[in-house]
């Protein structure tokens, strides 16, 4: 099940900590698992988590992705390893909140973009989403992960 009810919300910038990967996007699974696994550990006292995973799409071409996968933060982030200081962006953005496996957000993306192109509103380049909760301990079709695409 996928929602389809999109708005257009204000961004705050937010300070993060992340890891960028370009990435092939059969292997995003693994890949983000990976990346948060490195990142977690530094959440035990180093930085302070303020709000849900998140993995940022800086772009996206045929079968491969330039992506960064991280936590919001409170204060300024740190460097440490591969995992270094990010910024969410400000700014106007459409919003959707996709329910169901992640395997099915590409659905709501495409109603995303359709719902942008009859709005008139041109998408930017790069967008993100916001896990709400994770498989680990959620059903499949109860995942709630918040899709962010900025327009220009």
């Amino acid at each position: 099940m996928t929602m389809t009810e999109f708005e257009i919300i204000d961004t705050k910038a937010q300070e993060a900590i992340a890891i960028r990967e370009r990435v092939r996007v059969k292997d995003i699974p693994q890949v983000m698992g990976r990346m948060f696994g490195e990142i977690v550990p530094l959440l035990n006292g180093e930085v302070q988590c303020c709000g849900p995973p998140f993995t940022f799409y800086h772009s996206w071409s045929g079968d491969e992705t330039d992506m960064e996968v991280g936590f919001p933060v409170s204060g300024k982030g740190i460097s440490k390893g591969r995992v270094r200081p990010f910024v969410l962006p400000a700014g106007k953005a459409v919003m959707a909140m996709h329910i169901g496996p992640y395997e099915n957000l590409v659905d709501t993306y495409n109603k995303m973009m359709e719902w942008m192109k009859v709005k008139g509103l041109q998408p930017a380049d790069h967008m993100w989403e916001e896990y709400l909760n994770g498989p680990d301990d959620t059903p499949m079709d109860k995942l709630m992960t918040k899709l962010i695409w900025p327009i220009r």
